[in-house]
């Protein structure tokens, strides 16, 4: 992702008062097992032995669970370097045609990772790719813990896990370079009828943290306060001891292209991470208690919001 501003933003939010903790079966080490699966596998940089493995991986791992899984392969170029890409949706819940209520959301991340450890603070090692534990790496597992979820009870609604390839190959200087799979994938909607497009999104990047602290993104609060307040609520209701409610940082991240393409959207991310885009990114920076939160968090949004609820 690529950072526009970095400073402290304070905005008003309304939160939602006092729903009862519900608690959620997931399991933090599985999802942590998942971070370590991705990383050991290789860079999932495009084109490489790693991003082939773990895209085999997850596409198998999305079936076994139920999903209904569709992979769309698109080539994008960055700096001249022609990338073949895969973005990875599988659709649970009731399917439109047997006469669902056709309300849809979306649970998103992305599962390439850096080429460039570009902040690293050791200048001759900048060129050593990112581990891409927690960037890219948490997202995917916590979205396979919603998975396992989905698989035990059904969702009411329909719900996409979609799972971006290319949103980290960009150069710094260039945010146009970034999200690319995010871009394919709004465009994608933003051609089809308004009624198929999906009520909301919520992408998940960096939300293993050990020293997790999420706050709302800028972006997300500004063109998308509706659903700010309605993860602020579910952290509340999962008993979350990690989510804040003041805005913090403005990101182009995934969310930017669904939000310009009219889909609600908001970024669950914690920004605050020394070893971002840095060798560092490892398994041993993330926390399988922060997996489980920010799980529980994307569960409760599936089963309990009123998104989940049929119109």
């Amino acid at each position: 992702m690529s950072p526009r501003r970095a400073v402290p933003v304070l905005l008003a939010l309304l939160v939602l008062p006092g729903a009862c903790a519900a608690r959620y079966e997931v399991d933090g080490p599985r999802a942590l097992a998942r971070v370590r699966r991705q990383v050991e596998a290789g860079p999932r940089i495009p084109g490489s032995p790693g991003h082939a493995a773990v895209l085999s991986w997850l596409t198998a791992e999305l079936a076994r669970l139920g999903g209904r899984v569709e992979s769309r392969s698109f080539a994008d170029t960055v700096d001249g370097r022609p990338l073949a890409l895969t973005n990875v949706i599988a659709r649970f819940g009731p399917a439109a045609a047997s006469g669902s209520s056709g309300r849809r959301i979306v649970l998103c991340a992305h599962w390439d990772s850096r080429p460039w450890s570009d902040q690293d603070p050791d200048p001759a090692r900048r060129g050593d790719p990112v581990p891409g534990a927690n960037d890219g790496g948490s997202g995917v597992a916590v979205l396979l813990e919603v998975a396992e979820l989905m698989h035990r009870r059904p969702p009411r609604v329909e719900v996409d896990l979609v799972f971006f390839d290319g949103e980290d190959q960009g150069r710094a200087s260039r945010p146009e370079e970034f999200c690319l799979g995010a871009r394919a994938y709004a465009a994608r909607l933003a051609a089809s009828p308004a009624e198929t497009r999906p009520a909301a999104a919520f992408l998940f990047d960096m939300v293993g943290d050990r020293d997790l602290e999420i706050h709302p993104e800028v972006n997300s609060a500004r063109r998308a306060a509706n659903l700010v307040e309605l993860v602020l609520e579910g952290a509340r209701a999962t008993g979350a001891r990690h989510f804040r409610p003041d805005p913090r940082w403005e990101l182009t991240d995934d969310h930017v292209p669904l939000l310009d393409a009219g889909i609600p959207a908001v970024d669950i991310v914690d920004f605050d991470f020394p070893a971002w885009h840095t060798r560092r990114d490892r398994p041993d920076q993330v926390s399988a208690e922060s997996l489980a939160e920010v799980a529980r968090v994307a569960a409760w949004l599936v089963y309990a919001s009123p998104l989940a609820a049929a119109p």
